[in-house]
């Protein structure tokens, strides 16, 4: 069995209604991929990780986090499922996280220097043998935030 898996990322920054900011606050986020293509893969070299599969900026001279919301498990053209949880994030080394569908706070921080603050976010897609095959697709959006 081989599986495509295609995951188009969203970007998305969160627009906060001018009450929330002081005349000079600002966010910005900026993120190197808006697609990744894990490309043929089969529950038999499985898991596969893709080290420093989104890289990103963050620039910010308030208190700020870095939000990640999944809608929905993968979906083929052909109307097969897998769970969103087969695939998993970490950021910076630290431990693996799987996807689920809602909101998770991955990275938070205050002022940055004017440079920003990079950041870099594993992936880690473990299959398994009941995965049907096909050309999956999924949406992960990235939101930044006033904290």
């Amino acid at each position: 069995m081989i599986i495509f898996i295609l995951l188009p990322f969203l970007i998305n920054q969160a627009i906060l209604s001018q009450s929330d900011f002081d005349e000079n606050e600002y966010l910005s986020l900026e993120i190197q991929a808006e697609k990744i293509d894990i490309g043929f893969v089969s529950p038999l070299n499985s898991p596969i990780e893709i080290p420093g599969a989104i890289k990103g900026t963050i620039q910010s001279n308030t208190d700020w986090e870095l939000i990640c919301s999944a809608e929905g498990d993968f979906l083929a053209r052909e109307g097969n499922r897998m769970p969103l949880g087969r695939l998993a994030w970490r950021i910076e080394g630290g431990e693996w996280v799987p996807f689920e569908m809602g909101e998770d706070k991955i990275l938070e921080g205050s002022a940055t220097q004017e440079s920003g603050r990079s950041f870099s976010i594993d992936l880690r897609l473990d299959l398994k043998w009941e995965d049907s095959a096909g050309d999956f697709l999924t949406n992960i959006d990235f939101t930044l935030t006033k904290k």
